[in-house]
């Protein structure tokens, strides 16, 4: 055997283990609706080497050429459909198989050129150029960013221009007159092992992101409660300690307040657990609502609740803080919950801010004494920090923030 089938029979394998590799993933990961993509352009090519050995070893000439070619091309165009998916956006397998198409009837038509000169060759590359250039727009679609994004795009735009220098490569080296001499050619050898070093770094790329894509959504599923929605006790341990550093580096506040929905469990004892339940997705969704992007809301457990709220940093008597006009707007916004057919609500809460060297545990232990004051002090009030209220205002039940929501 020549060195070109060893290089055909090396990128048949490759293929074969990422088809084997995007296909665990896929089972693994349910969610992964593009390693599944990702999979099928790897299982066509893999038949794309393996028709050229067809066409070497058997009399189906025309028959094998042809479903290699498209083969390869149908291989490189659901890989920009799977980096669609993977974005979350609606693949466009339509534009695909149009393109597909497209090159089908382009290589048809050169079918009977002069094989090894500039315009055969070029009509022949240009396909799988086009396609090419089609999944390096695509993979700018991902929205993480980095190196590895960075390094996918730079992959497939290298991959398009080396089919275009594939032409005169042939003009250079010679590929024979005819499908069968092009496997003892040495432009063979050096076309599949580039294209097939090329493909393997896109294809480990392609799944370093689907892998860090599954991670991420991993760590979501066991830091998120599963009834609210919101992040849980474990992603508060995670990303709150992140939080404070933070707020360190950059010289500002941040809040915590702890809330507990008051008399809970006579809610559940009157109305049922199936209504107490409706109550606490229904409260989670005012947090949602009135939280932004750099707030963390945490449901701690049963009734109660978190938020963590990085503030700019303010004098210490200021109660006209970010963290205070959260709470009153929060107590606001339950007074609908009658006119949604869900029983009366009201909230008890404390509101603590961070001292530099402070712990989490610190921060939220602190806050939930205040909650814990609230509830005995008549419950439908949420405590301040002495830090950030005078003493003559803590406890008092509505703030001024809040009078003048309701007015």
């Amino acid at each position: 055997m020549n060195a070109a089938v060893y290089a055909l029979i090396a990128n048949s394998c490759m293929a074969a283990l990422f088809v084997v590799t995007y296909g665990v993933v896929a089972l693994s990961y349910s969610r992964q609706r593009a390693a599944t993509w990702f999979m099928v352009s790897y299982l066509l090519g893999f038949f794309a080497p393996i028709c050229h050995l067809l066409v070497l070893y058997t009399g189906q000439v025309a028959l094998f050429s042809l479903v290699g070619y498209g083969a390869f091309l149908g291989g490189i165009l659901v890989m920009a459909v799977g980096i669609q998916a993977f974005v979350g956006r609606c693949p466009q397998s339509r534009l695909a198989f149009l393109l597909w198409g497209a090159g089908m009837a382009l290589r048809l038509a050169i079918w009977n050129g002069p094989r090894a000169t500039l315009p055969y060759e070029i009509l022949f590359q240009l396909p799988f150029a086009i396609a090419s250039l089609l999944v390096m727009l695509t993979a700018r679609q991902i929205g993480q960013a980095g190196p590895i994004r960075a390094m996918l795009i730079g992959i497939f735009g290298v991959i398009g221009v080396h089919f275009l220098i594939k032409p005169f490569l042939v003009l250079s080296l010679g590929s024979g007159p005819t499908p069968q001499s092009y496997v003892g050619s040495i432009y063979a050898v050096v076309s599949q092992v580039s294209t097939g070093v090329l493909l393997v770094a896109a294809g480990l790329c392609l799944m370093l992101l689907v892998i860090q894509k599954a991670l991420e959504e991993t760590i979501m599923d066991a830091e998120t409660d599963p009834l609210t929605g919101l992040t849980n006790r474990r992603g508060l341990n995670r990303m709150g300690p992140r939080m404070l550093i933070e707020a360190d580096m950059r010289g500002e506040e941040l809040h915590a307040v702890v809330l507990d929905l008051d008399h809970f469990k006579r809610i559940n004892d009157q109305y049922g657990h199936a209504t107490g339940d409706k109550v606490l997705v229904a409260f989670a969704q005012v947090l949602q609502s009135l939280t932004t992007k750099d707030m963390l809301a945490v449901r701690m457990g049963g009734e109660e609740f978190a938020i963590l709220i990085p503030d700019v940093a303010t004098i210490a008597a200021a109660p006209d803080n970010r963290a205070t006009r959260l709470s009153d707007a929060i107590r606001v916004a339950l007074a609908p919950f009658a006119d949604r057919g869900l029983p009366a609500l009201t909230v008890s809460g404390g509101i603590s801010r961070y001292d530099t060297g402070e712990t989490l545990d610190g921060l939220i232990a602190r806050a939930d004494q205040l909650a814990y004051r609230a509830k005995r002090a008549g419950r439908d009030r949420i405590l301040h920090d002495p830090i950030d209220t005078p003493p003559e205002r803590t406890g008092v039940c509505w703030s001024e923030a809040a009078r003048r929501a309701t007015a």
